[in-house]
């Protein structure tokens, strides 16, 4: 399995370096604080080598459910 280089809290997304959506169990927000959107970023540079893409993420969904 990747190793993560933060855990990934919610979901969110970056637009044009300037605004961030983001989605959790506490509802949505916008956040458009440049101090703020620069902390997204770097959350997202640390996500970003544990993404997985294609055959590799098949493979890892089979083998997270072939555990539960």
């Amino acid at each position: 399995m990747p190793h993560l280089g933060v855990y990934p809290e919610g979901g969110f997304s970056i637009f044009d370096d300037h605004r961030v959506e983001v989605e959790g169990y506490r509802g949505a927000e916008t956040i458009i604080d440049q101090d703020r959107v620069d902390l997204f970023r770097k959350a997202f540079g640390l996500l970003h080598p544990s993404a997985v893409y294609g055959q590799a993420a098949r493979d890892l969904i089979t083998a997270v459910l072939a555990t539960s």
